[in-house]
């Protein structure tokens, strides 16, 4: 048997900024403004106020990084772990095959890169192999249907992306590299379903206490510890924690030659993955027809994804990712909230009569499709085709239908959509002056930085 480990361990040692094609590079500082937006716009929820509080809290060290939105210095890992759950917050970052990486990703680079003094090139290189690394690993151990439905283990490879990111800027050697993807193997949460089924907004800090053990597992390697070596195959595997099943061509199928960050889909809107194209089609319907919320009688979108059901709670929602994965709920704030961004998830909407009123004219009319199966179709390169129909109060009718939503790896943001969407999510945080700056040095410069300590200077207002 091949050792996989070690291979992906020397290719991501060593990649080099040189061996990545342009379009790459791109589709990087694409995913690192989008993920810095959705991150800066959370921070006037309630609960990503709470991950802020608990960073600022918990304090500063002798390596220190700056939060998102707020523009305190803390701790490298306080940082990374506010910021991580910051990115997650409201669904906005990415979404890849197996969950969202970005959320881990790009917080652990940026505050490594800041710590550390690494340049933009560095920046650029680790986060496109560290995601390379994680999507072969979490996309070898998806589970079959039967264990599929005991627990989705998305937060149990969450780890891969902020400690591969995270090694591959501290310079770790092949060894290290493997003994790296050892530590954030023994480092995964176990796979359960409660997570999904309580609908917790646990699920959101996960990701930010996950990006801060991603760092702390790369932290660790690099002072140095004995054996730990190919984890991934090693003891039956590192998948037999988290799947009953492991496809191995997937961790070394075109490596170095097929970079996967190409295959994330970057979400338009700050609801769920399988939610963009209903906000979508609302969207589009309401431009080309010059519709308002108060002309419409009824809303009905097949199918409905995933398999969560169209209730609408009468006392509105009780969490922020209840709503988020709620179809009538996130076209209904299209509707009748506020301009997409924190205030989607705000509790004072997700109980607001008005808009839990204009929800329930928003109903399913096909059938109830799994998210596993919505998933295997995405890693097929494919997404579930939805249809909607609106129905007037004076009887007119208009339908559309659509399969790739916008930011879909074959609908993808062109730089100029990329940077005005990041305009729309933290313009009015950071300031207009703030703003274009970021995106300048994102977008054109930051190639030549040979700094990213100056990240602190940008990031808040």
């Amino acid at each position: 048997m091949k050792k996989y480990t070690q291979i992906l361990a020397d290719y991501l040692s060593g990649l080099r900024y040189e061996d990545i094609p342009p379009e790459v590079v791109e589709r990087a500082k694409v995913l690192t403004l989008h993920t810095i937006g959705a991150g800066i716009s959370a921070c006037r929820t309630n609960a990503g106020q709470k991950a802020i509080s608990m960073a600022k809290t918990l304090g500063s060290g002798s390596l220190n990084a700056t939060l998102l939105g707020d523009g305190a210095s803390v701790s490298i890992t306080n940082a990374t772990m506010a910021n991580g759950a910051l990115c997650d917050m409201l669904n906005w970052e990415d979404c890849s095959w197996t969950g969202h990486p970005s959320a881990g990703a790009v917080p652990a680079g940026l505050a490594m890169a800041e710590a550390h003094h690494k340049s933009g090139q560095d920046y650029l290189t680790a986060l496109i192999g560290g995601y390379d690394v994680y999507q072969r690993i979490s996309s070898a151990v998806q589970p079959s249907p039967e264990r599929f439905l005991k627990g989705w283990g998305l937060f149990s490879w969450q780890i891969f992306a902020p400690a591969m990111v995270s090694g591959k800027l501290l310079d770790l050697d092949p060894v290290k590299t493997n003994q790296l993807i050892g530590a954030a193997a023994l480092m995964t949460p176990v796979a359960t379903d409660h997570i999904n089924k309580s609908f917790t907004d646990f699920y959101h800090y996960q990701h930010g206490l996950t990006a801060k053990s991603g760092i702390e597992c790369a932290m660790i390697t690099q002072n140095g510890f004995y054996t730990l070596m190919d984890a991934l195959e090693t003891c039956g595997g590192y998948y037999i924690g988290v799947s009953d099943q492991c496809d191995w061509d997937w961790l070394d199928r075109n490596l170095g030659k097929e970079f996967l960050i190409m295959e994330t889909l970057i979400k338009h809107w700050p609801v769920n993955m399988w939610v963009q194209v209903p906000v979508d089609m609302i969207d589009l319907l309401v431009r080309e027809n010059g519709l308002r919320a108060d002309d419409i009688d009824l809303i009905e979108v097949s199918p409905f994804l995933p398999a969560r059901g169209e209730d609408i709670p009468k006392e509105g929602f009780d969490s922020i990712l209840r709503a988020q994965f709620n179809i009538p709920y996130c076209v209904a704030m299209y509707l009748k909230g506020p301009k997409p961004g924190g205030a989607w998830l705000d509790g004072q909407y997700m109980t607001d009569p008005v808009i839990l009123e204009m929800a329930s004219h928003i109903h399913s009319t096909g059938p109830l499709h799994s998210l596993r199966d919505c998933f295997v179709k995405f890693q097929q390169r494919g997404y579930p085709e939805y249809t909607m129909k609106l129905t007037t109060k004076d009887g007119h009718t208009f339908e559309t239908s659509m399969r790739f939503p916008k930011g879909h790896p074959k609908n993808p943001y062109t730089l100029e959509e990329s940077a005005e969407l990041f305009r729309g999510a933290a313009g009015d945080i950071l300031g207009h002056d703030k703003t274009e700056a970021l995106i300048d040095l994102i977008f054109n410069r930051l190639e030549q930085v040979k700094d990213l300590s100056i990240l602190k200077d940008y990031v808040a207002p």
